[in-house]
């Protein structure tokens, strides 16, 4: 007897293996529909009250209040496009500088080390016989080909954004429009609704102040593209730990090869905006948050390193309302109940109670 229900455990084991592969295949393949699919679930979960809000304030319909909504997204990725199109273009008229400093720091290198970046080899041309390479073209076409390249990078991350975030839209107001209020005795929804409403609200209210006076402060410092690293410093505020040292990385080269930038200068733009990150993320969010997606920090980092593996860097953004989202599902079988209190860090109290 004992033996058979060893066989039974077993084949469920190797059952929710199997099933547990093929899901993770299925998401990864799927990811060009699911990913905007998925997002647009998450904004219809926080923007869902505003919603409401409008069809008893303003006494509209469910159609009319989604066409408001759509609308007013799609203001918001326009005034974002040109506030971003005009900081590529204000980089674009500070290359010229940023070569500059760049070909006065290569010269500096050139005086302090025993090497010669300005005529430092020769080559051989049938027409001109042996003929000096000229360093100082090749560093400066170097400078020329990194800042196109971060201008086409900046550029193509901008489009497909843009493109990203139509489709989202689009799945928002037909959910929007069609989505029927849930079910009160849908308990397990109505959980990880709420848990992921309040996750959501919080997080992106945080979110708006850091990447606010991020680029508040870049741009009183004088240093271009505020507006576009502080729109950065906003979103990635979503992915826990690794978004917000990121972000303060970001403008970095532009700090450190600004054409008047002084050593006092670059010291106070880089305290400030690392100490605007510090705040926001280690006062400020677990005052407000606390447990708000009851899930332990180890299980975030590697839910973050899953999802970004599945899904690119969205998949982090959406990493920890998933798997709060899975850990509710989980808690709900009594079978899978141990792993979410292994989820949440709870195992310990959960084996003693």
């Amino acid at each position: 007897m004992a033996s058979k229900d060893t066989q039974t455990r077993t084949q469920t084991a190797c059952l929710i293996i199997l099933v547990a592969v093929a899901l993770t295949y299925v998401v990864f393949w799927l990811r060009p529909v699911l990913v905007p699919f998925v997002v647009s679930i998450f904004v219809v979960s926080g923007v869902t009250p505003i919603l409401e809000l409008l069809e008893q304030r303003l006494g509209v319909s469910r159609l009319v209040a989604a066409g408001i909504t759509f609308l007013s997204g799609v203001l918001i990725l326009v005034i974002f496009g040109i506030s971003i199109w005009l900081s590529i273009v204000d980089l674009s008229n500070n290359a010229s500088g940023y070569r500059s400093r760049v070909r006065e720091l290569v010269a500096e290198v050139e005086k302090k080390l025993p090497i010669d970046l300005s005529n430092d080899a020769t080559e051989t041309s049938p027409q001109r016989g042996m003929m000096p390479i000229n360093g100082g073209n090749k560093v400066s076409s170097l400078i020329d080909g990194l800042v196109g390249n971060a201008i086409a990078v900046v550029s193509q991350t901008f489009l497909s954004l843009v493109s990203t975030s139509l489709v989202v839209l689009i799945f928002v107001f037909f959910l929007l429009l069609g989505s029927p209020a849930i079910d009160k005795s849908h308990t397990t929804v109505q959980e990880i609704n709420k848990q992921v409403r309040t996750y959501l609200s919080l997080k992106t209210t945080i979110s708006i102040f850091t990447g606010f006076a991020f680029g508040l402060a870049l741009h009183l410092f004088g240093v271009p593209m505020a507006f576009t690293f502080g729109v950065l410093a906003f979103l990635l505020n979503f992915v826990p730990n690794v978004g917000p040292i990121a972000a303060s990385l970001l403008p970095l080269p532009l700090i450190i090869f600004a054409p008047d930038g002084t050593l006092a200068w670059m010291v106070s733009v880089v305290i400030v905006t690392s100490m605007i990150q510090l705040f926001s993320g280690n006062v400020i969010e677990p005052k407000v948050m606390g447990e708000s997606s009851d899930l332990h920090p180890v299980t975030i980092l590697l839910a973050l390193m899953f999802w970004g593996v599945m899904w690119g860097v969205i998949g982090m953004f959406l990493a920890t309302p998933i798997t709060a989202a899975i850990r509710i599902v989980l808690e709900r079988l009594e079978q899978t109940r141990p792993i979410a209190q292994l989820m949440a860090g709870r195992l310990g109290k959960a084996e003693t109670a």
